[in-house]
């Protein structure tokens, strides 16, 4: 520690210590002096709206300009959300919680999609951090945005009125179309009133294009020829059967509009169809091969297919599907096919051979649940032929042969086979044609039935 020698060295260095402490705090004072009221204290100015950003520097990174600039731009859209109108409309129109939130967020998203003309007052920057200062003009904002309006209230003011003449002409199709184009222009102001003039009578809109929406939607009705359809497994139903007609509850016909089948089995072919001229579709589901007792054969008005080419807008086409829709699900009740078995055998005691082939073959059919009848779905022709081929060692050698056809109620072969030989050796000849005819039974069970099974799925 410094040793003062007398008072004038004291007072010498008390002096210097405060002259420096003093300079140091001038210059504090007057760095902080330089930052803009504008960093400091946000902004208020009753004919803009602000937004301030600001972005850390990083070294040997030019980055935080723009993430300043996206930050000002951010807070100048909330401002302007903040400020824009509210109310309960979108709350009437849209029931479901999930759907209106989807609107709100879209409208919302507006605002930055929309922020154009907006002014830079201001930068600063120090060794840390930099600021950006962005305001816009809220006259000139409600102007342009009142111009906007204006121009989607004309274009869904066109499509409200073609909906309404396609109603009345009773093209449904068009009318839901243009309804839901209505509701697609004015998608960003649902939020809003859009009450214009419409043959001299004051008409929201929106409002009244989902009321009009939901009244033709909920009306619409599905009419089966049949409420239940008999299927047989491995064939067709009549397309006749699954004929449907579209209605409104009034009992109107529905024409030209489309409509969406779903089978329970699997996919069919051109699900999607149109209601002609009398109002009627049909479907074609192809061959029955579910193994299930009961399949389900369901209808419905395909609004989807009306929303896609209405709008690309996913909310608009949600808030759309959510509206109660009618559909019609019928039952198609399924049995095994039947199957007659013809047998002919070309042995001298034929008649009791036939019955023993054709029972073992009905037998195996009605243990998988087929059933047999004189007229009958499929039709089996076996012809069989048991000779002595050999004797030898007092060994009597006997083979089966034959062959096995299987036909549909059109004559067309499904199955086709030559019986692969079967023997039988024993010391007679009647016990060595019974065990061929045993060994036959037992290719029945095995395979044969099995095969012709399996021409049936084809």
């Amino acid at each position: 520690m410094r040793i003062f020698r007398n008072s004038l060295d004291l007072v010498i260095a008390i002096s210097i210590i405060l002259l420096t402490t003093q300079c140091t705090a001038n210059k504090a004072y007057s760095k902080k002096s330089n930052i803009p009221e504008w960093v400091v204290n946000h902004p208020i100015n009753s004919n803009y709206f602000v937004g301030i950003g600001s972005a850390p520097i990083i070294k040997k990174q030019n980055s935080h300009i723009e993430k300043a600039r996206k930050d000002a731009l951010n807070e100048l859209a909330s401002e302007i959300s903040v400020q824009l109108s509210s109310s309960n409309i979108l709350i009437t129109l849209v029931k479901n919680d999930k759907i209106s939130e989807e609107f709100n967020s879209l409208i919302r998203s507006k605002v930055i999609t929309d922020l154009s003309d907006y002014e830079l007052v201001d930068t600063y920057l120090d060794k840390k951090n930099y600021w950006i200062y962005y305001r816009l003009s809220k006259q000139k904002y409600f102007e342009q945005q009142l111009e906007k309006k204006n121009i989607a209230l004309k274009t869904a003011s066109t499509f409200y009125t073609n909906a309404l003449n396609s109603e009345v002409s009773g093209d449904i199709k068009t009318a839901i179309s243009d309804y839901v184009k209505t509701i697609d222009a004015l998608k960003l102001y649902l939020n809003e009133d859009n009450t214009v003039d419409i043959n001299n009578e004051k008409v929201n809109l929106t409002v009244s294009a989902f009321m009009k929406l939901n009244s033709i939607i909920t009306s619409l009705k599905i009419v089966p020829d049949y409420s239940v359809v008999n299927g047989i497994f491995s064939l067709d139903i009549d397309p006749n059967i699954l004929t449907y007609k579209l209605i409104d509850n009034s009992g109107n016909l529905i024409k030209g509009f489309p409509v969406i089948a779903h089978y329970s089995e699997r996919a069919i072919p051109n699900p999607s169809s149109t209601t002609d001229d009398k109002a009627l579709v049909s479907y074609s589901i192809g061959k029955i091969r579910s193994l299930k007792q009961e399949e389900n054969f369901t209808v419905m008005p395909d609004i989807n297919s009306i929303l896609i080419n209405a709008t690309s807008d996913y909310t608009v086409r949600k808030a759309v599907l959510d509206i109660p829709l009618q559909k019609i699900s019928i039952p198609i009740y399924i049995k095994k096919p039947s199957i007659r078995f013809d047998v002919v055998s070309q042995t001298t005691d034929k008649t009791n051979y036939d019955d023993l082939i054709a029972n073992t073959f009905i037998n195996r059919s009605l243990l998988s649940n087929y059933s047999t009848a004189e007229i009958s779905d499929y039709i089996c022709k076996v012809i069989i032929n048991a000779k002595q081929i050999n004797y030898s060692g007092g060994i009597y050698t006997v083979e089966l042969t034959g062959t096995i056809q299987l036909f549909d109620n059109k004559n067309n072969i499904k199955y086709s086979v030559q019986i692969s030989p079967v023997r039988g050796m024993q010391i007679s000849m009647d016990k060595a044609k019974n065990e061929a005819y045993s060994n036959f039974q037992q290719q029945i069970n095995s395979r044969y039935f099995r095969e012709i099974e399996e021409a049936i799925l084809k």
